[in-house]
């Protein structure tokens, strides 16, 4: 049995066998994988070929394997009765639905910023942190407001004094020696901090934050170029809070 077929049988099974009831699924399903297993459906196939849960086709969910396709279907969860139980159980649609808002409100902390052509990344970038705060507070705490002025006074003592940031940022790992692209070795680190340009310290016309722009044209650049937003992975978070803060006014303005 190929792997096509095997979606096609599980697809088929769950629709034509919505309306059994919880206690008879466990049975059916048991019945449905010995059949599947007599026409050459590999046991390991349930663990590792992935498939569209039938209850969330609409929904552009994760693909998920076939044994948890075929355990949400045994289980057959009916949510709003859970929210009444002391340890609720979720079911597939709420797992979903989960699963977007901790990706709107998450982010990943990025070690490197990408260079021209490399895909953008959802997250905060490492070299963004004020380094005398810890990472939860440069998450989590109100923004902390940094002038150009500031921001400038903190680049020239770092190219004054480069040794305890190279110590710092100078990564000897295995992975950065074999990477040929980005490796984060005390020369380059050095010569990074000797090419800065205080013409490239900007200051956010949204947030307020002083920040060093990495464009081509810095000059062009008006918003922090900091935080890639979680759901517009082409852009920057201040940049689509400005443009949602700017829509809303001109709105105001139409019916004023």
């Amino acid at each position: 049995m190929t792997r096509k077929e095997a979606r096609k049988a599980v697809w088929e099974f769950i629709v034509k066998n919505s309306d059994t009831p919880t206690a008879w699924r466990a049975e059916l399903v048991r019945q449905f994988t010995e059949d599947l297993f007599a026409k050459g459906c590999p046991r390991l196939a349930f663990w590792t070929w992935k498939m569209t849960h039938p209850a969330l086709i609409r929904k552009g969910a994760a693909h998920q394997t076939i044994g948890d396709i075929l355990a949400d279907y045994i289980m057959n969860v009916r949510e709003v009765p859970e929210r009444k139980e002391e340890f609720p159980v979720s079911g597939p649609e709420r797992n979903h639905r989960e699963a977007l808002k901790r990706r709107a409100l998450e982010s990943r902390l990025l070690t490197e910023r990408p260079d021209e052509g490399d895909p953008i990344e959802i997250g905060i970038y490492e070299d963004t942190f004020i380094t005398d705060r810890p990472v939860e507070a440069a998450l989590f705490d109100e923004s902390v407001a940094m002038t150009g002025d500031e921001l400038i006074g903190r680049l020239t003592r770092i190219k004054r004094h480069p040794e305890a940031f190279i110590r710092t940022y100078a990564d000897g790992s295995a992975w950065n020696r074999e990477n040929t692209v980005k490796r984060r070795t005390p020369e380059n680190v050095r010569l990074a901090i000797n090419t800065l340009n205080y013409r490239r310290v900007r200051t956010c016309v949204f947030c307020g934050n002083a920040f060093y722009s990495h464009s081509k044209q810095p000059g062009r650049v008006k918003m922090c170029e900091i935080m890639v937003h979680p759901q517009y992975k082409e852009k920057y978070f201040c940049q689509v809070e400005r443009n949602r803060a700017q829509t809303k006014f001109n709105k105001q303005s139409k019916t004023a």
